[in-house]
């Protein structure tokens, strides 16, 4: 039924779709000055115009007597406002935060396992907190730090034991000085904790690390109803790239791998081929920078993640999520299970075809970060969560180091074969020993 737009209706639409527009802006993360890249930051404001602009064609084609040319126009029109309005504000809140915030200097206690002039740099480059002015390892002792941080604002504590940490930060809250530090696994136990009182004690509860029934159901069911949409509408896409993929160099089109999912469960992992059909001729290694076995498809399919398009069948199948953390071979979880005792908790639930460290980290993301990663998206599982990296993932896609490989002299296979390896794997992290080594060196 279609009707005139009158005023009262009007009113109503914009309401409408102001909520649907604060919503999409917020769950892309467009309101986050001091946290996001500027890039990301306009790539929200575009994304979500484009969304919500998308619903309000629907509605406008649907329920009004306007033609489907006079709703495209609008679209348009729209969506170019909205987004240069987005980019002036994204510009002026970002050069007024950074005169408050950008200037201020941090001191780094950094250890043993960091390597400070890399941190530092990388710091530099994205991070819109502080700036290091000063490093300092914290086997130089307490006094030494004390003494370092005597004159600054800000706190910057790397991995560093918990018996100096907790003191630091014990010292910096006393000091009205601003503290950041990387956290232990532990610390993401008990940032969700419950508060209770027992008699006249302060107790803490700690969940369990789970997702609930009521949970499981309706994310099940948005897999199976998100996965069929989007097999519908990449159909062509998947077509076309797997004609493209046989007339590179008349191989498989397809590539397969047993993974482990929920519980330890095995399957068989579905990805379209992007390296050469010998690619493992030499034995099964971890994709590097520049490799030579990437087919000429290949990197083009593995630069926007079209590689991974057929692990939807796999979530059809209820052997993946749509999000969740990325399955791993037993081999690997068994290797980083000895150093990480923490990393098999991540098989609570499905595997995924995106997750909190896909958007958050990047491809050669430590294991130590990915399993907190992982850890907090269990923690702090809802619905919206996973909506908000669904539609974070489409900005990963146009992210070249969520794709890179390692560089060659830094690969350390984490099994301790190189014949355990898989070199297709996009998911694949360097062991941490790698930074011990060049300590060493």
């Amino acid at each position: 039924m279609r009707f005139k737009v009158g005023e009262t209706t009007i009113y109503l639409f914009c309401l409408i779709y102001c909520v649907i527009f604060f919503w999409f802006l917020s769950a892309l993360e467009s309101f986050q000055i001091e946290e996001r890249r500027i890039l990301d930051l306009i790539f929200g404001f575009f994304l979500g115009s484009v969304c919500v602009n998308l619903i309000s064609g629907l509605m406008g084609g649907i329920f009004t007597i306007l033609s489907p040319r006079r709703v495209f126009a609008l679209f348009l029109l729209a969506v170019f406002l909205e987004s240069l309005l987005g980019l002036f504000w994204i510009l002026f809140n970002s050069r007024v935060y950074e005169k408050v915030q950008f200037c201020r200097e941090a001191v780094f206690i950094y250890g043993s396992r960091e390597d400070e002039t890399e941190y530092t740099r990388f710091n530099s480059m994205i991070n819109r907190f502080f700036q290091i002015s000063r490093s300092v390892e914290y086997q130089a002792g307490m006094d030494a730090i004390l003494e370092a941080i005597q004159t600054t604002s800000v706190v910057f504590l790397g991995d560093i034991p918990v018996e100096i940490r907790n003191p630091l930060i014990k010292y910096c809250m006393s000091k009205g000085i601003a503290c950041y530090s990387i956290p232990k696994i532990s610390d993401i136990y008990i940032q969700n904790a419950s508060v209770m009182q027992l008699h006249d004690k302060l107790l803490l509860r700690y969940p369990k690390l789970e997702i609930t029934g009521a949970q499981k159901a309706v994310k099940r069911l948005m897999d199976i109803l998100v996965s069929l949409l989007m097999l519908a509408l990449f159909s062509p896409v998947m077509a076309v790239i797997a004609i493209a993929v046989k007339l590179d160099d008349a191989g498989p089109v397809f590539y397969f791998q047993d993974r482990v999912t929920q519980g330890g469960r095995p399957f068989r992992m579905y990805k379209f081929r992007s390296m050469k059909t010998d690619a493992e001729k030499d034995g099964i290694r971890m994709t590097v920078r520049q490799d030579a076995r990437v087919t000429r498809v290949g990197r083009v399919i593995r630069n926007i993640h079209f590689d991974e398009l057929p692990q939807l069948v796999n979530v059809l199948k209820g052997e993946m999520s749509l999000v969740g953390p990325r399955p791993e071979r037993m081999e690997y979880i068994r290797a980083y299970a000895g150093r990480i005792p923490e990393f098999p908790e991540r098989l609570r639930v499905r595997g995924g075809l995106t997750g909190y460290a896909q958007v958050y980290g990047r491809y050669n993301t430590e294991p130590e970060d990915k399993i907190k990663y992982d850890l907090y998206y269990i923690y702090n599982y809802s619905l919206r969560m996973d909506v908000k990296i669904l539609l974070l993932t489409i900005r990963i896609l146009f992210q070249k180091e969520n794709t890179e490989g390692v560089d060659e002299n830094d690969w350390v296979n984490p099994v301790g074969s190189a014949a355990d390896h898989e070199a297709e794997d996009d998911e694949s992290e360097r062991s941490s020993a790698k930074r011990d080594d060049s300590k060493k060196e």
